[in-house]
């Protein structure tokens, strides 16, 4: 953060934190990254519930992650935001140094 931030700020920032925290929903921003797929496609993929699914989609939707379409009678989903997927890569570049610095510490 490139400024102090408001603590009603804070609580938004740390709101969209927590919608990254669950591995399914990393799972599905992966699987979207690919492009726009189905509530249906989805569940097939993960092996997951539908309702589960939904759900997920949800919460990533509401954060402004994810676009939704409705097409006939499937929804749609895509990113809306492509900033989430440079946080993830960011997130996992940080963790690929870490875990190589730290064998690299340890090692004999």
């Amino acid at each position: 953060m490139s400024q102090k931030q408001s603590p009603a700020a804070l609580e938004k920032i740390a709101r969209s934190f927590r919608a990254l925290s669950e591995p399914t929903r990393l799972m599905l921003l992966q699987e979207l990254k690919a492009g726009p797929m189905s509530v249906n496609e989805l569940v097939e993929i993960s092996g997951l519930s539908q309702a589960n699914i939904s759900k997920q989609l949800a919460v990533l939707r509401d954060e402004g992650f994810l676009d939704r379409e409705q097409r006939g009678t499937a929804a749609i989903y895509s990113i809306g935001d492509p900033m989430v997927m440079e946080l993830c890569k960011l997130m996992c570049e940080g963790m690929n140094r870490r875990a190589k610095e730290r064998a690299i510490h340890f090692s004999i």
